[in-house]
């Protein structure tokens, strides 16, 4: 196998190139094959004729870092959208949280909030009861409002939980003790 040291490309022995650049080499078929094993994104490098792997530098303290509070941000995010419970309706009953619903559930508490609603008002509202069914169920202004403080409680829970754990992840002065703090 030739195998360039300037672009790292492997060509076949028994093709007849006419021109190849002159930064070609022959590489052992073992070689090829360790290279090509190889998972991508680490460097190869010719060596005296052998194909080498060229570890990648070690992350460093503030990259990890910043790894560490992606993560934590993507679970913050995925706790949010899995939604909260709520007892407004007299029962624990699930309630979605995702961007959508939460401008939803916004509207309707907003809209328990207008002067001169009949007494008898309600809106429909998506959540599941304890059975895990959905579906959409009348709220009245109380129990809207109180799925809406209880949708905001979760929201902030998670949010404050975020970022204490940032605050730790910062604070950190270890690899290993940033990768120890997780969700």
């Amino acid at each position: 196998m030739r195998f360039s040291q300037t672009t790292q490309c492997f060509y076949p022995d028994d093709i007849d190139y006419p021109s190849l650049p002159a930064d070609i080499a022959i590489v052992t078929q073992a070689d090829f094959d360790l290279a090509m094993s190889r998972a991508s994104g680490e460097t190869l490098k010719l060596v005296n004729g052998s194909v080498v792997i060229v570890p990648a530098p070690a992350p460093t303290l503030a990259q990890v870092q910043a790894m560490q509070i992606a993560d934590l941000s993507a679970a913050c995010a995925a706790q949010i959208y899995s939604g909260f419970t709520s007892s407004a309706r007299g029962a624990p009953h699930t309630y979605p949280a995702k961007d959508r619903d939460q401008s939803n559930l916004s509207a309707s508490v907003t809209a328990s909030l207008l002067p001169n609603l009949p007494a008898n008002w309600t809106t429909d509202f998506w959540c599941a009861d304890g059975a895990g069914a959905w579906a959409l169920r009348p709220h009245t202004v109380t129990q809207i409002q109180q799925a809406g403080l209880d949708g905001k409680t979760a929201i902030e829970t998670a949010i404050r939980k975020n970022a204490t754990l940032a605050q730790q992840v910062m604070a950190a002065t270890t690899v290993a003790s940033v990768q120890a703090i997780i969700w």
